[in-house]
């Protein structure tokens, strides 16, 4: 069996964690993405106020159980998943990506699809899946089941003329 090498970026995403102290204990990517809209927000400061709430939230709810906060500004958007992950301890899952240019309204606008032929949805899981993120993440991450992730690649496969996953992120980096 050949494998090829292909270099496919990792997903912008990170975690931070917060303990009963109400301490954030996060790493170095984390921090950058809560600075861009907490200030205050740094390893060992207090939890900001906006998330404190959300994680006060998943603790006092039933385990296992995600709260979602998402933020939009500067460009771009935050999305922080919380979950309470012992007693006392809470997880943040933080993903960023760039907000979409606004749609022109008026009679220039367009309403064609884009050349690929591919739908919404199947387009956002083209993307996680090029990003290197398995048929199980991408489903956690659009809220689907990951049947419905793997029905969505055989489409994509057959939509665009591709065989597996290595193929589509070639073809993904080439448009």
């Amino acid at each position: 069996m050949m494998r090829a090498n292909v270099r496919v970026p990792a997903p912008r995403g990170a975690a931070a964690h917060c303990d009963t102290d109400g301490l954030l204990r996060c790493d170095r990517q984390a921090e950058e993405m809560l600075k861009v809209f907490f200030s205050d927000a740094s390893e060992g400061a207090v939890v900001p106020a906006e998330l404190r709430g959300l994680t006060e939230g998943a603790q006092s709810g039933p385990p296992g159980i995600r709260r979602t906060l998402l933020m939009e500004g500067h460009g771009e958007r935050l999305r922080i998943e919380v979950t309470a992950v012992g007693k006392g301890k809470t997880q943040l899952h933080l993903w960023r990506e760039p907000l979409p240019e606004p749609l022109q309204l008026g009679p220039e606008a367009t309403t064609a699809a884009p050349a690929d032929g591919l739908t919404q949805r199947e387009r956002e899981v083209a993307l996680l899946v090029a990003d290197g993120l398995r048929s199980r993440e991408v489903a956690e991450r659009l809220g689907i089941a990951s049947q419905t992730v793997k029905s969505h690649l055989k489409t994509i496969f057959d939509k665009l003329g591709v065989r597996n996953r290595v193929e589509l992120a070639r073809r993904l980096v080439q448009h």
